[in-house]
């Protein structure tokens, strides 16, 4: 589950106003998703991401369905996890993006950590955060004790970027 939030996270949709405008290549990734991240200046200067948890796939049928039920990410009423960046400041290194997730309905601010590189004359954004599932009602029902399932998601992500 780790890693589809992370791929879920990074994909949600980045804003477009800045000098170049890239969209996140689905076809290099295991969930649908799709978004926009805008670079000035060799700087991210929005993001905005979305993906879509109904399009998982573990190749454990009894996960993927648990998944796509209502105590997990309940597909039938919230199709799309977001990500929009209000604010992106350089760090070093990386880059952080302030913003706001929403997964299940509820949004929540969140700063994302990533890095900005290059693979194959295309530019590729990755990193990784932390976040705790039960703000999100991801897990409810028998999923919410924590004995089971821990409260803590590490997300993991990289995506592929296209010109648009």
């Amino acid at each position: 589950m780790p890693r589809f939030l992370l791929v879920l996270l990074v994909s949600a949709a980045l804003p477009a106003a800045a000098d170049e405008c890239y969209s996140v290549d689905p076809a290099r990734g295991s969930v649908r998703f799709g978004g926009e991240l805008c670079i000035a200046r060799s700087q991210v200067a929005r993001i905005d991401v979305w993906l879509e948890p109904a399009s998982v796939e573990t190749q454990l049928p009894e996960i993927d369905a648990a998944l796509k039920a209502k105590e997990f990410f309940d597909v039938g009423g919230h199709p799309r996890i977001a990500f929009a960046s209000e604010s992106v400041q350089a760090r070093g290194d990386q880059q952080l993006a302030r913003g706001v997730l929403d997964i299940k309905g509820k949004r929540r601010s969140a700063e994302v950590p990533f890095r900005l590189g290059e693979s194959g004359g295309k530019p590729v954004v990755s990193g990784s955060f932390t976040l705790d599932r039960r703000d999100y009602g991801v897990g409810s029902g028998e999923w919410s004790d924590t004995r089971w399932l821990g409260a803590e998601v590490k997300i993991d992500f990289s995506a592929t970027l296209s010109r648009r």
